[in-house]
């Protein structure tokens, strides 16, 4: 259908939500949604609302228009080749065998296809309607191995079972090769990563936001002398879910001081400048196209802040102090943000 502008709107959600439901013994909560428009930007922003009876609808769920998400179900016979494109043109590993690892992650490749289809097409329908949209920060998100659950929820198990199958792998072992997204250890990630699944599966738009650990999990090894810990490698050679957006980025100040200027105003003076890049992981709703984004923050040290006078004077611990010092707020290091576990029930929940 369309509304009276001639936007389209969609229908093919199923979900009897309209509103997010809290309760406890006297009250019940609802979550509120507003969007505000700044310029050509809209910034967004949510509260919860106590209150006894007020009901808070929610769009997506009440209007139509299937067209608007893309309605592509690949079988297995395309699938099949998706693979054996991106063990070919998007490689990890050496051309010559079709092993386990690069059988995962072109298949992983194949998936993430499927998903940004509909991750795209799911924020440019929120875009289009001008969707309230809300954010669930947590200082985790355990989201556990991907590739099983996102070809579930795309209802492709049986397809991408039936390719890898004309590949000469089976599908289970070839998602056994996925480690865990290393993301915390904590009940509240997990519980964070659930509220993800189930905002894409009830169709309300949102985003979850968390840092990008590298460390954020231990390996545990049985020894002769007893339990080891060593660091977790999860991000070694990459995650092929993960888009990083370089053109989402911010500058994030450590140390300096507040300095009233002759004017009267304060400033903010002094300290280390380190950019905040954006990594988006698409979450896909379970039997809808809903695709939504966990966005995860890292850090990064503009090439403009390498010392080259230094490094050619042969000062090389010198030329590489503003990448050490990144290192030290860096979430994948063993730093400001080290192993969540020292903090798991500090989960921040907006």
């Amino acid at each position: 259908m369309a509304t009276a502008n001639g936007a389209h709107l969609f229908n093919h959600y199923s979900s009897n939500s309209r509103f997010i439901h809290f309760t406890s013994r006297n009250t019940s909560s609802k979550l509120f949604l507003t969007k505000t428009s700044h310029f050509r930007r809209p910034k967004r922003c949510f509260h919860v609302n106590n209150t006894l009876s007020e009901k808070i609808h929610h769009p997506i769920t009440e209007q139509g228009g299937e067209s608007d998400l893309s309605s592509f179900a690949p079988d297995a016979a395309s699938i099949t080749s998706s693979i054996k494109y991106h063990a070919e043109f998007t490689p990890v590993f050496s051309p010559e065998r079709f092993e386990l690892p690069k059988a995962f992650f072109a298949t992983a490749q194949s998936v993430r296809d499927s998903l940004l289809i509909n991750w795209n097409a799911t924020y440019d329908i929120y875009e289009k309607l001008n969707m309230k949209q809300a954010y669930y920060l947590s200082m985790e998100f355990l989201q556990g191995r991907a590739l099983l659950n996102a070809i579930g929820n795309l209802e492709l198990t049986g397809a991408f079972a039936e390719a890898l199958k004309n590949l000469g792998h089976n599908l289970e072992n070839v998602a056994s090769q996925e480690p865990d997204a290393a993301l915390g250890n904590g009940g509240l990630g997990r519980l964070a990563s659930c509220f993800l699944d189930s905002l894409a599966t009830l169709n309300y738009p949102a985003w979850g936001y968390g840092l990008r650990y590298k460390y954020g999990l231990f390996k545990q090894r049985i020894t002769k002398d007893g339990q080891e810990e060593v660091a977790e490698d999860w991000l070694e050679i990459g995650s092929p879910w993960e888009v990083v957006r370089n053109d989402v980025s911010y500058p994030i100040k450590f140390y300096g001081k507040v300095s009233t200027g002759s004017d009267g105003k304060r400033y903010w003076i002094g300290g280390e400048d380190i950019k905040a890049v954006a990594y988006d992981v698409p979450i896909p709703g379970y039997k809808t196209r809903t695709t939504i984004s966990l966005r995860l923050w890292s850090t990064q040290v503009p090439s403009a802040d390498f010392d080259l006078s230094a490094f050619n004077a042969g000062e090389h611990t010198k030329a590489c102090e503003a990448q050490a010092n990144a290192e030290k707020y860096e979430p994948s290091q063993f730093a400001v943000s080290t192993l969540p576990h020292l903090w798991t029930n500090n989960s921040c929940r907006t």
